[in-house]
């Protein structure tokens, strides 16, 4: 289809990237604090709200992939 150096793919990859990154750095490490403070120390109060933020800018990112996959902006294919 020969879109593969098209500029809506390359940001749906980078951002694709970022949203990884978000989930391995960020969100995971948050949820293990969370679980490990229902059976024994309560978890720092800032936790819960930074879990909140990038979880939202997760799922942010990849609304953002959806549409551009879905749009396609400047695809020549017609389709």
């Amino acid at each position: 289809m020969g879109v593969l150096t098209d500029g809506w793919l390359l940001v749906s990859i980078a951002l694709t990237g970022v949203a990884a990154a978000l989930l391995a750095v960020a969100i995971l490490p948050a949820q293990r604090q969370v679980i490990a403070a229902i059976d024994g120390p309560p978890a720092p109060a800032q936790v819960l709200p930074r879990l909140a933020m990038f979880t939202g800018l997760f799922s942010l990112t990849w609304a953002v992939v959806v549409v551009l996959m879905i749009v396609r902006p400047g695809s020549t294919t017609g389709v």
